[in-house]
């Protein structure tokens, strides 16, 4: 295998102008399909070997590398005929020096992701082992002979108790109680013991991470968030702390003119540290703050305004390191420039301005770190830091595919709306300085996921069609706190549409597009708000393109698989509402006598989140009208088409149905 880091060449190629390809042809759209080659890059304790996988034509193979020749020790394939065909590797995690441990996926629709399996593998750096040693069916106390209680369930690895060579600490939350536990592992013959039993409802443990041994008991500090399966829908938490080992007490967030809502980050002797909204406004600040344990007292130590956090680091004292968060922008504050990973973050952050870098991994003696560096415009590659000889080289570049095109930035664009919120987003235009035609895109969910900053390969797919891209986050999606999230319930298909068309009219009233020509797009939240959009701004809106789309809101709360739990049903009454007028009168297919644009409409025949019954009630009841409509049914596909063949076609159709 034979690497070359591409990143200069990209950035290189950031100040070329960005032609206006109208057309991609099958194999151009299937570099943008699966375009990051190398992910998980990751780096053993000893520093001795690197990991990562590759990505190629929908298929991950786990590789392990002597990062002293750069040459493959071990690696692992799945996704190819019988049993593994719809299975691919994931989730790699170094447990010892020499096992490296991780689980599989199984490939679903494209708009879900691949959801994980359960299972638990083991890997030997030499590839002199490669078993499973755990699924949902569970292990043993004697595992080997089958006795003892059995432990089942899905489990995460919570720490690989460093200072015990042959054993972990897993999470295991079993389907047939509400009462998880901290349990340790064997890793030599899966045998399993019991190490803590957690509360009633346990959701997630801080503290276990840290753990380097289990050998003085269980008499640790813990961290537990619990919550009722109704509440979780609604992420609503209560916490509860134990100090060394002892009784379970709840632990309140009372911080003086702060809201009550918190996110814990992680526990440690001192303190604990986690984020906090300053008030209940949906553009409220985020604040990182800390609960000093022996004082008792809860204290604001840094304000980040309204902003995602994504990473709090403290140092070996307790004390804040350094904090990860995107506003406008990616930034990292440091707060211990005496921490040798701190020094070359800051180094690489200077060096390479309006770029992500990223700490990935590092060895036991922080001597080696993996970094990352990328951007909107150019995909993450990776660097090896050795603080031995003061250098930082290239390893491995996440994608090869995309070398030979010039690749758009995107920029950070906020407005505020008609109801005095600020709606944060980006904008990555086909090419800079250049007014061109608009598409919106709609991002799924609506609640929890969001536009991040990053690359994405329909933002530059709908670049290379000629076409600039607005991102918003409108109310109700994740990523900025829970009021801003809140803000957004139950108004699906009215104050969310409007903040996806009030932003597009402040690119256009600001001079950063050609206002004559503006799509919207997205795929199932973002097929209906693609839909609703037409209904509610006819007069907007020349397109629209629908993908796994809701087209009637009663039946979405009916049929959906989200719909088939107590807690699923609950759930959208809370956010989606009960009211069978206000239902309707948010339904595209209730509504088809507003619509003007023409609309592509496609779905996957096999899709049970948002069911396909609904898409074709959707065109059976457009070819009553007079709207200039498309739609293309894929068999057997699900929630987004995952083959590769589908996909391709499905972009076909959009780049066609643009240039109409």
């Amino acid at each position: 295998m034979q690497l070359k880091g591409t990143f200069l060449a990209l950035v290189l190629s950031l100040f070329a102008a960005v032609g206006h390809a109208k057309t991609l042809d099958d194999a151009e759209l299937r570099r943008f399909l699966d375009p990051i080659q190398y992910t998980s890059v990751d780096i053993s304790p000893s520093g001795k070997y690197i990991s990562f996988i590759r990505r190629d034509d929908e298929k991950n193979t786990l590789i392990i590398m002597d990062l002293a020749t750069m040459k493959p020790t071990a690696s692992v394939k799945y996704g190819e005929k019988g049993k593994t065909s719809k299975l691919n590797v994931c989730c790699i995690q170094w447990v010892t020096d020499e096992l490296l441990a991780y689980g599989t996926t199984r490939k679903m629709g494209t708009l879900e992701g691949e959801g994980r399996q359960g299972n638990h593998y083991l890997l030997k750096a030499d590839g002199s082992r490669n078993d499973r040693v755990w699924t949902p069916l569970g292990n043993y106390e004697n595992n080997s002979a089958r006795r003892g209680k059995l432990y089942k369930g899905f489990a995460e690895i919570e720490s690989v108790l460093e200072d015990d060579e042959d054993q972990i600490l897993l999470f295991v939350w079993s389907w047939d109680s509400n009462r998880p536990n901290l349990v340790t592992m064997k890793l030599s013959n899966g045998d399993m013991s019991a190490f803590r039993r957690l509360p009633e409802n346990t959701v997630r443990v801080w503290g276990a991470s840290g753990l380097k041994t289990t050998k003085d008991g269980s008499n640790v500090d813990l961290l537990v968030s619990t919550s009722t399966r109704e509440d979780r829908f609604m992420d609503k938490y209560s916490f509860f702390v134990s100090d060394d080992g002892g009784d379970w007490t709840p632990l309140a967030f009372d911080l003086a003119g702060f809201s009550d809502t918190w996110t814990p980050h992680e526990i440690n002797d001192r303190f604990i540290f986690g984020e906090a909204l300053k008030d209940d406004s949906p553009n409220s600040s985020t604040h990182v703050v800390r609960y000093d344990r022996e004082k008792k007292i809860w204290e604001d130590m840094l304000d980040i305004g309204f902003a995602t956090l994504y990473e709090i680091v403290t140092n070996d004292d307790g004390e804040l390191s350094r904090v990860n968060f995107v506003d406008s922008d990616s930034r990292t504050l440091i707060f211990d420039n005496s921490d040798p990973t701190n020094k070359i973050l800051d180094y690489l952050m200077k060096s390479y301005e309006g770029f992500q870098v990223d700490v990935r991994g590092s060895s036991t003696d922080t001597n080696k770190t993996i970094l990352s560096i990328g951007s909107s415009g150019v995909p993450r590659e990776y660097f090896l830091y050795d603080a031995e000889k003061k250098s930082v080289s290239f390893l491995i570049g996440a994608t090869e595919a995309l070398v030979d095109y010039q690749l758009s930035e995107a920029e950070y664009f906020s407005y505020v709306n008609s109801e005095g919120v600020e709606i944060p987003g980006w904008f990555q235009p086909a090419e800079k300085g250049v007014k061109s035609p608009l598409v919106v895109y709609i991002h799924g969910g609506p609640h929890g996921p969001f536009n991040e900053y990053g690359f994405s390969f329909i933002y530059h797919i709908f670049n290379q069609l000629g076409y600039s891209v607005y991102a918003p986050n409108f109310r109700g999606s994740g990523g900025f706190g829970l009021n801003f999230q809140e803000a957004g319930y139950k108004r699906w298909g009215t104050g969310m549409i409007d903040d996806m068309q009030e932003g597009a009219q402040a690119l256009a009233e600001a001079g950063l597009i050609d206002s004559s020509m503006i799509c919207a797009f997205g795929g199932s939240y973002g097929g209906y708000g693609t839909a609703q959009s037409l209904v509610r701004h006819p007069d907007f809106y020349d397109c629209g393109i629908v993908i796994a789309g809701v087209f009637d809101l009663e039946e979405q709360i009916k049929r959906s698989d989200t719909g088939g739990l107590y807690s699923g049903r609950a759930y959208m009454a809370n956010v989606i509402g009960t009211d069978p007028a206000e239902l309707q009168s948010q339904s595209p297919i209730k509504n088809l006598d507003k619509v003007k644009a023409p609309m592509l409409i496609m779905h996957g025949t096999k899709d049970k989140r948002t069911p396909f019954k609904g898409a074709e009630q959707m065109v059976e009841a457009l070819k009553g009208t007079d709207i200039d409509y498309e739609y293309k049914f894929y068999d057997k596909e699900g929630h987004g088409n995952r083959k590769m063949e589908n996909r391709i076609d499905e972009w076909q159709r959009v780049s066609t149905f643009l240039q109409r």
